[in-house]
């Protein structure tokens, strides 16, 4: 993309998604120490894309405190890829 040239999309089946949200967590940054809101997210998200790794399932995306991972993505998974997202 950077270089202007066009990248065709890959078509799956099937895919499994897993997506998170913190429960509260406007509540939790606006009572917490910025600091203290930043740390946690960083070990939260720390842990998780080491999950991603253990698990083989692709991070998508981290937004505030959203997190949004795939398996059978960017890797062929076709036998066991919501197991994967169970286990992440």
């Amino acid at each position: 993309l950077l270089r202007g040239r066009k990248v065709e999309p890959e078509v799956r089946e099937v895919v499994t998604i897993f997506f998170s949200d913190i429960v509260g967590f406007t509540t939790i940054g606006s009572e917490l120490d910025p600091n203290k809101v930043s740390n946690m997210l960083d070990r939260l998200y720390t842990r998780l894309d080491a999950l991603t790794e253990e698990h083989d399932v692709f991070k998508v995306e981290t937004i505030g405190d959203a997190y949004m991972a795939v398996s059978n993505l960017t890797t062929d998974q076709p036998l066991d890829h919501a197991a994967r997202i169970a286990r992440f």
